[in-house]
């Protein structure tokens, strides 16, 4: 029996809950690749993720199912209202980390492997100088789950990297100022290591995505792809560079 994959994901339940989408429709669904796209060191779109496949001659009408009957964001409606009550909070004079949210707010944060300094970050941010926007920051937030729950299987490293181990503003791969220092940032993003006082997506960040044609999270899941292949990610971001001047 021929199988065509439907969809590549990373994490396992959303595997899961797209299967049991299509079985209740009438679908055999398969599911392949857990165990090579579960493994830190096949953490790569090249791995093929965990595949949702059904048999060919049920892959037109799989499709067009998945596309007139949604899956419901459930996540993403509830990041959303964190972030609206964390904007809220901050307009009100709640303006720091410490007071920004509630404890279940911060819960929800925490288990989405994403800290209050982060969201504290993008919201000072959006409301001193009109970005990130929300989807934005949905986006980035999102990918950052997908690898805190997929690779790191929920659990906060325990790591820092201080900022002194960062390359400096000024260091330049091929001639590109700040490119060896954000390569870095995204990983700790990915990671969860930041320490406090660095933001992927800061001031600096955005012009200069900008500028090589690229978006805050098209370049972090262009990190997460190559994984540690420095070489693969300049590469990336000069061919996008030169399409945006030509």
């Amino acid at each position: 029996m021929e199988l065509v994959t439907l969809s590549r994901v990373f994490i396992l339940v959303e595997a899961d809950l797209m299967a049991t989408r299509l079985e209740s429709a009438g679908f055999t669904p398969f599911i392949h690749g857990v165990d090579a796209a579960l493994s830190s060191g096949g953490y790569s779109m090249g791995t093929g993720g965990i595949q949702v496949k059904v048999p060919a001659d049920q892959v037109e009408s799989a499709l067009q199912f998945l596309a007139e009957v949604p899956e419901t964001d459930v996540w993403g409606g509830e990041f959303l209202a964190v972030y609206n009550r964390a904007l809220s909070a901050f307009r009100s004079g709640r303006s720091s980390p410490a007071t920004l949210c509630d404890p279940a707010d911060t819960a929800f944060l925490l288990k989405s492997g994403c800290s209050v300094q982060e969201l504290y970050d993008f919201v000072e941010d959006a409301v001193d100088y009109g970005e990130p926007d929300l989807e934005t920051v949905l986006d980035v937030q999102r990918i950052r789950r997908d690898y805190f729950l997929g690779v790191l299987r929920g659990e906060w490293t325990g790591q820092v990297v201080p900022m002194s181990a960062l390359p400096l503003k000024s260091d330049a791969v091929d001639g590109i100022d700040w490119l060896p220092r954000l390569i870095v940032k995204a990983r700790l993003k990915l990671r969860g290591e930041m320490p406090p006082d660095l933001m992927y997506g800061c001031g600096g960040d955005r012009p200069f995505l900008r500028r090589m044609g690229l978006t805050l999270p098209g370049f972090l899941e262009l990190v997460r792809d190559c994984g540690d292949d420095d070489l693969a990610i300049v590469e990336a971001v000069k061919r996008s560079r030169d399409g945006t001047t030509h």
